[in-house]
């Protein structure tokens, strides 16, 4: 018993250095700044989201400190972000005074800005000459009209992915409370709940962090070994939006006289087929300087005679666009008709985002656009619309109201070549809750064989959004499907009914990965199989019947 206490001391003794690294204690008298304690060869990956980027749609960011610059006054770094079936990565240069980015390629300058934003907002209140410490009541104040005093008001331990931490929690509450977790030995925080200043109503996230790994390496870590998505539907000659310098804007009431819908878009004579970005106001007839929350929506265009060409939701796999504070910015191909496309926003109603919304306040805004034609070798007939189903609808104010009653969106594949094909079934994944937040957990389908016609829906049990995405972490994005983002409780449904083998991942947590072979073979009990059984049970049946200690068993 002596030597077995012995291994078990010798053990813990092993172990404990293992459980404990990971917790530092931040004592109130430590400085600190976003950025302090940087060095060559660190590494961060972080789930966030933020209010300006697609309303909080949640996105992976890593990055790795490459070197420093040539002059010394900052760090050149390798930048990755996973922002559904979409991965940008480039080289972004950070300061040393504050980690705000000062230069960055083109391809990721939307990033950096939610990085700007989020990562290192508190640099609006610390930075390397003028660093602040937990003993004091106040690091400064937000920067909203009556704006809140921000300062320490905890000391606790959180467990985030990269592990536990000791931490003070930085804060203010308005309405609710608003908690930025520290530790003072990681150069950026480690976790992060901030909400939108409203002056009524349930206030939705401005930003939300979390850090899932971090730690140092002089060669690039392994999980930044990955390449830009390319995007493929539409043509590099297209122009890019520029809301600055190349924009049309104009306010409409609707034509119900609900509300003032205020709206700017770029470019403002767009080629078919290329990007169009608006943005978009939903104002109150009594005071334009005040929108509606909870806003749903969707942008469509039209032919000369009022029917259904596209929809932006629709495209996303979505019921309906949300604007939880009143106003939107949405990006999209543009799918319209030259010499003018004919644009609709239409306002749905007033509701959470997954539900029905009353549509007392419902209306239509139309306005047309001049458009150029489509560049050689790029059909507007498909650009932006694969995989989803498109209704021809005519729209008026009497059809465009939200009809989903379930939260799920289902989306048809591209190739329907085996319609004629029996047995198919349902299939239900489960996406399990704290799956964003622990690689430990798996699907509990993750790999199935199926017949043509078999529907696979995946449910996100998960309090985090997810996007099922065909491919894999490591190649990205095939092509096949791409659920676009699911809300939690929301499901996505796919009809497989093409046969092969189709791999998915899942974001933000690429972990979640499975494969789905689609055969006319009935998967569940090959030939082989049944022989194999019928070989066992008979066996077993001569077994019991030769052995006379078995004899009295009744078969």
């Amino acid at each position: 018993m002596q030597k077995y206490s012995l291994f078990a001391i010798f053990a813990l003794l092993l172990i404990s250095p293992v459980a404990f690294q990971s917790v530092h204690a931040t004592s109130s008298t430590d400085s600190w700044y976003p950025g302090k304690g940087l060095k060559q060869g660190d590494y961060f990956s972080y789930n966030v989201c933020w209010t300006d980027w697609h309303n909080c749609a949640p996105l992976q960011m890593n990055f790795w400190i490459k070197n420093e610059t040539s002059d010394g006054s900052g760090w050149n770094v390798v930048f990755v972000a996973v922002d559904g079936s979409n991965t940008q990565k480039g080289i972004m240069t950070i300061g040393k005074i504050t980690p705000d980015p000062t230069s960055f390629d083109p391809n990721i300058s939307d990033y950096t800005g939610v990085y700007r934003s989020t990562v290192s907002w508190l640099d609006s209140f610390a930075t390397k000459d003028t660093p602040k410490t937990f003993d004091v009541p106040a690091w400064g104040r937000t920067g909203s009209v009556g704006g809140q005093s921000v300062g320490p008001v905890d000391h606790e331990k959180v467990t985030v992915g990269a592990g536990t931490f000791d931490t003070y929690v930085l804060g203010w509450h308005k309405g609710v409370d608003n908690k930025i977790w520290i530790d003072s030995s990681v150069p950026f925080p480690v976790k992060a709940i901030v909400y939108v200043d409203v002056t009524s109503g349930v206030p939705p996230p401005d930003y939300t962090l979390e850090l899932l790994q971090m730690g140092n390496s002089p060669t690039e870590p392994s999980f930044l070994d990955v390449s830009s998505t390319i995007h493929k539907g539409y043509s590099p000659q297209c122009d890019t939006p520029n809301m600055e310098q190349d924009s049309v804007h104009d306010s409409v009431t609707t034509d119900s006289n609900s509300m003032i819908v205020e709206y700017r878009y770029s470019p403002s004579n767009p080629h078919n087929g290329c990007p169009v970005e608006y943005r978009i106001w939903f104002e109150k007839n009594s005071d334009p300087s005040q929108t509606y929350s909870n806003t749903q929506y969707d942008i469509f265009t039209v032919d000369d005679q009022g029917k259904q060409i596209s929809s932006i939701a629709q495209s996303k796999g979505r019921s309906s666009l949300f604007a939880p504070v009143g106003t939107d910015d949405v990006t999209t191909i543009l799918k319209g008709t030259t010499p003018t496309s004919h644009v609709l926003i239409a306002m749905l109603g007033i509701g959470a985002e997954g539900t029905t919304p009353d549509p007392t306040l419902s209306g239509i805004v139309k306005f047309d656009i001049k458009t150029q034609d489509p560049f050689s070798g790029f059909d507007v007939s498909t650009t932006g619309q694969q995989n989803q189903t498109t209704q021809n609808n005519t729209m008026t104010n009497s059809t465009m109201t939200n009809s989903t009653t379930t939260n799920s969106t289902t989306v048809t594949p591209m190739n329907n070549t085996s319609s004629n094909m029996s047995m198919p079934m349902k299939i239900s994944v489960s996406i399990p809750k704290g799956s964003t937040d622990s690689n430990g957990i798996t699907y509990d389908q993750k790999d199935v064989s199926i017949m043509p016609g078999t529907t696979i829906t995946w449910t996100n049990n998960d309090d985090k959004p997810h996007t099922i995405t065909s491919g894999s972490a490591q190649a990205g994005p095939d092509g096949k499907f791409d659920s676009g983002l699911i809300q939690p409780g929301q499901t996505f449904s796919y009809i497989f009914n093409s046969t092969g083998s189709y791999s998915y991942f899942d974001q933000p947590s690429p972990w979640l990965s499975g494969t789905v072979t689609v055969s006319t073979a009935i998967p569940e009990f090959p030939l082989g199989s049944l022989l194999i059984m019928a070989i066992v049970i008979t066996l077993g049946i001569l077994f019991i019947r030769i052995n006379p200690r078995l004899s009295s068993v009744k078969l």
